[in-house]
């Protein structure tokens, strides 16, 4: 970098807020939210060799401890602030690396984003994905009736973040093969979330809700792909 640059560079500290970047402080759900919901179509997206590199990255650190893969540091770890522990990762890290690395996961080889944010809280939320995956081919069953159910109900009753993280990454295997998109950032939040034990019925709770709540009928809705 010549001088010149870092001159432009110490000139303008804003330089992140104004290409819209997050901080990359993640000691709320809000945050956690923000940042995923940021990085997805900004950095990870599209076609050219850096976002593919990076997704594979990614893909490469599904299941692995928090910070043990140098390549996806940028992505999943936070800048320094107060409060963080050099020996452990904080919820923040947990939930960001756990929601970008099923993400890229998700999004495999499917042409169009497996990630859509949007302002209704629960448009694409997790419950919901699951529920358009029960939907599909169900015929006169019920929703519970479907195979993707019984992953749900693993994922609603595990008791460590490791089952937690393992029975996600069975229904987005799903959701892959299914092209079924979801808003990675609520479940990043969601993530964060759960990890405290007095949010954590409320997580499930919300999941549960989101599954629940019946999509608007459209014919032959159950055998449709979604667009």
């Amino acid at each position: 970098m010549t001088g010149d640059e870092v001159g432009v560079r110490q000139a303008n500290p804003t330089q992140d807020e104004a290409s819209g970047e997050p901080n990359r402080s993640w000691e709320s759900a809000e945050k956690v939210r923000k940042w995923v919901r940021w990085v997805i179509p900004h950095q990870l997206e599209g076609k050219e060799a850096s976002p593919t590199a990076a997704r594979a990255q990614l893909r490469h650190g599904l299941g692995k401890e928090v910070g043990s893969v140098p390549s996806i540091w940028t992505y999943t770890l936070e800048s320094e602030r107060p409060g963080l522990r050099d020996k452990e990762p904080s919820s923040g890290e947990r939930a960001v690396h756990t929601s970008l690395t099923l993400w890229a996961r998700h999004q495999g080889s499917n042409a169009g984003s497996m990630h859509v944010g949007g302002t209704k809280e629960n448009s694409q939320s997790f419950g919901v994905a699951v529920r358009a995956l029960a939907e599909k081919g169900r015929g006169d069953k019920r929703p519970e009736e479907a195979p993707v159910y019984r992953r749900l109900s693993s994922v609603v009753s595990a008791q460590t973040y490791e089952a937690l993280e393992h029975h996600l990454r069975g229904i987005v295997d799903l959701l892959e093969a299914a092209e079924i998109p979801m808003d990675y950032g609520l479940l990043a939040a969601d993530l964060f979330e759960w990890q405290d034990s007095q949010d954590r019925s409320a997580v499930t709770r919300r999941w549960g809700r989101q599954f629940a709540r019946a999509p608007i009928p459209t014919e032959n809705a159950g055998d449709k792909a979604p667009e």
